[in-house]
């Protein structure tokens, strides 16, 4: 309710999870404009349940699945594309449900999304014993399916409404995790306070308790241990309307793995309170070196652990060579007056990155990684899409598989009659629209090792096999991106970051398009390589375009030009599993080509 009071049916109500998919908007979408244009309206048993049923505010479909009706307030519920600006959902006139970002006009949305609501006042404070403030929460997660580290990075944006009559004086929010990166007890912690970026990382070289073992038979990384990071993009805005950073970055211990009994779990809710405002649970400040708590020591911080693992010199749990341990962190922000009504939005992102190497790692890969994240909040959330991949029908022949791809006209698909065209957004803004605008180049056809891979791992040849590029005949052959790496050279006038060239298409003839495709060959197979009959092979299509608005170059740290010039697809990429077999009584037409048959002996 608007006052903040809540009763357990409601709470029941809503101890749920609302979920939409990407593909489910494009096909709404398109069934939409099929309808628009043919002057009927949109029938509503097509359209998705995920669209259909999302808790936009007015959404008539919604009681008919969940069996109760939306509230209406005026800070709304799900967000959603309004056609019509009444601030109501209304799926059958083509809305949709969209990410919400203070300050964001574009109407985005990811390729997976779920959406709750929850607040403070629904139950009993079991754990803090503390009062309810009244503070309501509606959360979006959400994430993209791409070619590169977007693909392991989630995302999460917090609107907090207070509820409640009185404000609050001395407020704090914070980012809790629990982060248990494999084996929960061997966790390290660090921050860097400058990005408002808190990271996990192992403390040996194998993720376990005793060699790669874990208790309560946890699964492990073993020796293949990655790295996690939350960056905090944006905290609270304060009553003057100031958007507040990360106040501090503060830490404490699981009691039955490690920790002395003031650096442990909070009991109550002054103990809540102490490590919000970067103090340990019995009061005692955070402060520099060591575990970070020492009684003795007036050298006070607001954030714990910022030197990075592999510096020897800097405060690090590496450096300091803590003992095991089981870590939660919060990353917070305040204090600020938080007044009745008062609406504020908190959103962060986890970026993960695999096989760093151990002890101590150089944290670079995970750096590099937030700042991708970083760009892609500060572009609201939107992607460069690459073209849509083609539609693949496969003939099962003896021994052999013919693939065919396709473009068919529709009203979503980006890349129909191979006309795709995409503005670089992260291209320097004084470089004209037509010089930095990728346009289609040719698709790359893959054999993947089994039905577990995705597209984001497709440059690993153990996971992935080309099996034919074919390109646009324009002269461009080999297309590489440039990827910075850490600088091995330790002069303080080198630069940070060395640029390297990574080929993406090594083997494009520049021959033109083609569109069917006969596959004899197993690429995995270690001798004889012809396929077999009735062994389930796996396949994937990409389509990629190219731009090179500037050729790219590197002077000490002054970086000019087109670092990715290859641009990969990364809509309707699919699992394709085929299976050769012997046909009776299909026969292949002798001229195969681009527009070749399959005719059926019986003359159909």
């Amino acid at each position: 309710t608007d006052e903040g009071f809540v009763d357990a049916n409601t709470c029941v109500d809503w101890d749920r999870f609302f979920k939409v998919l990407g593909t489910e908007i494009d096909q709404h979408l398109a069934n939409y404009e099929l309808f628009k244009s043919q002057g009927i309206d949109y029938d509503p048993d097509l359209i998705p349940d995920g669209v259909k049923y999302w808790p936009g505010r007015g959404n008539v479909y919604f009681a008919e699945k969940y069996g109760f009706d939306l509230p209406d307030n005026v800070q709304g519920l799900g967000a959603f594309f309004e056609v019509e600006a009444n601030d109501v959902y209304e799926p059958e006139k083509g809305e949709f449900p969209i990410i919400e970002i203070a300050g964001c006009d574009d109407y985005v949305y990811p390729d997976e999304m779920y959406y709750w609501i929850y607040n403070d006042a629904g139950g009993i404070h079991t754990e803090s014993e503390g009062q309810e403030i009244r503070m309501e929460i509606q959360v979006q997660a959400f994430a993209y399916a791409t070619n590169d580290e977007i693909n392991n990075m989630t995302f999460q944006r917090y609107k907090l409404i207070n509820r409640a009559v009185a404000a609050i004086d001395s407020t704090f929010f914070a980012m809790w995790v629990d982060p248990d990166l494999g084996c929960y007890t061997d966790d390290y912690i660090g921050c860097d306070s400058s990005r408002s970026f808190a990271y996990i990382y192992n403390e040996d070289v194998q993720d376990g308790q005793s060699g790669c073992d874990c208790p309560q038979n946890v699964p492990t990384y073993s020796t293949e241990i990655p790295a996690l990071g939350i960056d905090y993009f944006r905290g609270p805005r304060d009553e003057f309307f100031e958007e507040l950073g990360m106040s501090s970055f503060m830490y404490y211990n699981n009691p039955v793995i490690s920790g002395l009994p003031g650096t442990t779990d909070p009991q109550t809710a002054v103990e809540f309170y102490r490590y919000l405002t970067g103090h340990w649970r019995d009061g005692t400040p955070l402060t520099k070196g060591g575990s970070g708590y020492d009684v003795a020591s007036t050298d006070y911080t607001r954030y714990a652990f910022t030197g990075e693992p592999d510096d020897v010199n800097a405060w690090s749990m590496c450096s300091e060579g803590l003992q095991f341990g089981d870590r939660r962190t919060l990353q917070a922000t305040g204090p600020f007056r938080l007044d009745p009504g008062a609406v504020n939005e908190l959103i962060i992102g986890a970026v993960w990155v695999p096989e760093l190497e151990y002890p101590c790692p150089d944290i670079s890969s995970l750096l590099a990684a937030d700042d991708l994240a970083q760009s892609l909040f500060d572009n609201c959330f939107e992607l460069l899409d690459g073209p849509d991949a083609p539609d693949v029908d496969w003939v099962e022949l003896d021994r052999e598989l013919i693939a065919i791809l396709t473009n068919d006209i529709t009203t979503v698909a980006n890349n129909t009659n191979e006309e795709y065209q995409e503005v670089d957004i992260f291209a320097p803004e004084d470089v004209p629209d037509e010089d930095k605008t990728y346009v289609f180049e040719g698709y790359r056809i893959f054999q993947l090792r089994g039905p577990g891979v995705g597209s984001g791992v497709v440059d690993n040849p153990d996971l992935a096999r080309i099996v034919e590029t074919v390109d646009i005949k324009n002269g461009v052959r080999q297309i590489f991106n440039w990827k910075g790496i850490p600088n091995p050279n330790t002069d303080p006038f080198a630069p940070d970051l060395i640029w390297q060239p990574t080929v993406k298409t090594e083997n494009a003839q520049d021959e033109g398009i083609r569109h069917s495709f006969r596959i004899k060959e197993d690429q995995f197979a270690p001798t004889d390589r012809r396929l077999i009959n009735h062994r389930k092979y796996y396949y994937m299509v990409i389509a990629y375009a190219h731009n090179e608005y500037e050729r790219f170059l590197q002077i000490g740290d002054n970086i000019t030009g087109q670092r990715t010039p290859y641009l990969s697809g990364r809509r309707n990429i699919q699992l394709y599993t085929v299976m050769p077999r012997p046909i009776t009584d299909v026969k292949l037409n002798a001229a195969y080509g681009d527009l070749a048959r399959i005719t059926r002996l019986d003359g159909e």
